[in-house]
């Protein structure tokens, strides 16, 4: 197995308040890795952490360092690293245009791809890669504001896909759909780990158990345990993990 994200004593600070301590973690290639745990446990700084987002805030600081294939990520140009390391959000933001240039909005700037052959192939492909193509093929240049949640959310994906990134950062990215659009999104993922490396923060650990193979728990800040999702899950190291993936706090 090789390692793709390698997190040495990760200490991240807002206003010197410490929320996530001296945290070391592997993210295996080609795996998807949850990271579960209450409110205010690191989660979301850890993964905005992964592609730098958290370094536009002010009162922002950390120590430690992280590395994408042996490269300090802290020591790369931002641009490239998010060309590498692609992040979904809890909502779905589409931009307002159609389904097709949605895809094709990020490539074009980047410089990545201009023969109109090339541009029609590449919205396929992300289409499909996102389980979206069969959804919207027929209607690609009608607003992407017209789609539901779920095929917004899965649009969002594919205009990541379109970028060709190495790494997917998902921040609760079924938070807010029902249960048929989580179905495909979950799908999506389960499709997608075999050409990239994911990392899932979410606060189903349902999901979690159904999409990771494996698991982190947080607890205030810290990395309380991480094991195969399986393990994890069945025969949990730690009480408190215990306790948080039975409901007992949450």
């Amino acid at each position: 197995m090789v390692n793709k994200i390698n997190v040495k004593k990760l200490s991240c600070y807002y206003n010197k308040k410490c929320v996530l301590n001296s945290l070391s973690i592997n993210v295996v290639k080609n795996e998807i890795l949850s990271v579960i745990g209450p409110a205010n446990s690191g989660k979301t700084t850890f993964l905005r952490t992964l592609n730098r987002m958290s370094d536009l805030e002010v009162l922002f600081s950390r120590a430690g360092e992280v590395f994408l294939d042996e490269e300090n990520i802290f020591d790369m140009n931002m641009q490239f690293l998010r060309r590498r390391v692609g992040m979904l959000f809890a909502m779905p933001i589409p931009l307002p245009m159609s389904i097709y240039d949605n895809i094709v909005y990020a490539p074009k700037r980047l410089g990545l791809i201009n023969k109109k052959t090339d541009i029609d192939a590449l919205v396929e492909q992300s289409l499909k890669d996102a389980s979206l193509w069969d959804d919207v093929k027929d209607r690609l240049h009608t607003s992407a504001m017209r789609m539901s949640g779920g095929q917004q959310q899965r649009l969002c994906i594919a205009r990541i896909l379109a970028i060709n990134p190495e790494v997917i950062l998902f921040d609760e990215p079924c938070s807010g759909l029902d249960p048929i659009s989580t179905a495909k999104v979950e799908e999506s993922m389960l499709e997608l780990k075999k050409k990239y490396t994911i990392v899932l923060v979410t606060n189903n650990v349902k999901q979690a158990s159904r999409v990771s193979d494996k698991t982190a728990f947080f607890l205030m800040g810290k990395l309380i345990e991480v094991d195969k999702t399986d393990t994890l899950f069945i025969s949990p190291k730690e009480k408190q993990t215990e306790y948080y993936i039975t409901g007992r706090f949450g």
